[in-house]
């Protein structure tokens, strides 16, 4: 598939099959993500893949977060929602938790987000080229410190998403989006 067919048939992916993904093509995806571009080649990304019982400590890890929401998290509305969590995490058979070098220079700091979301949009695409379905997710739960040592972020780096990443159960068509026309500002002369 090209590149083009890919990123307008690239949805969000709710519902995985249980296949494994192999190692060699989330390699493969890792690969296409570094080839984004970065002011002074920082290679600022770092990632970290979680399948087997890793994502089940993640689950869990997921699950304590939103019990977090409520005041009584021993409530049987809080102990749904969790619960609810946990299932809806186990559902991908792998995460990708991409990374970012955190500067002290504010404007390197931003550049280094910036150039690691397009690892990201370079994964997630290269993803669907392969008939891959991924879904990125962001939030507290970023901050955990369960889910920080968990996914052994270095020093100096935050996670900037999660990535759910396998088999789609079903192909949902791309949400309709406003068109680049209506988005965009021709400035000539």
């Amino acid at each position: 598939m090209d590149a083009i067919t890919a990123i307008n048939q690239r949805t969000s992916v709710r519902s995985f099959r249980s296949d494994p993904v192999p190692r060699a093509v989330v390699e493969q995806l890792l690969d296409c993500a570094v080839r984004a571009p970065n002011h002074k080649l920082t290679q600022p990304w770092r990632f970290a893949v979680l399948a087997g019982a890793a994502r089940e400590r993640y689950a869990d890890i997921r699950a304590g977060h939103r019990l977090k929401r409520y005041t009584d998290p021993s409530t049987p509305d809080a102990l749904a929602g969790a619960d609810k969590v946990r299932r809806e995490t186990l559902d991908p058979p792998l995460y990708v938790i991409a990374m970012a070098a955190e500067s002290p220079d504010e404007i390197t700091r931003e550049e280094d987000y910036a150039a690691t979301m397009m690892a990201v949009a370079n994964f997630m695409i290269a993803a669907e080229s392969l008939g891959l379905g991924t879904y990125l997710r962001s939030g507290g739960v970023m901050r955990d410190p369960a889910l920080l040592q968990l996914a052994g972020v270095p020093d100096k780096y935050r996670v900037v998403g999660l990535i759910s990443l396998g088999y789609p159960s079903e192909q949902d068509p791309p949400r309709r989006r406003k068109s680049a026309a209506e988005l965009t500002q021709w400035v000539e002369g």
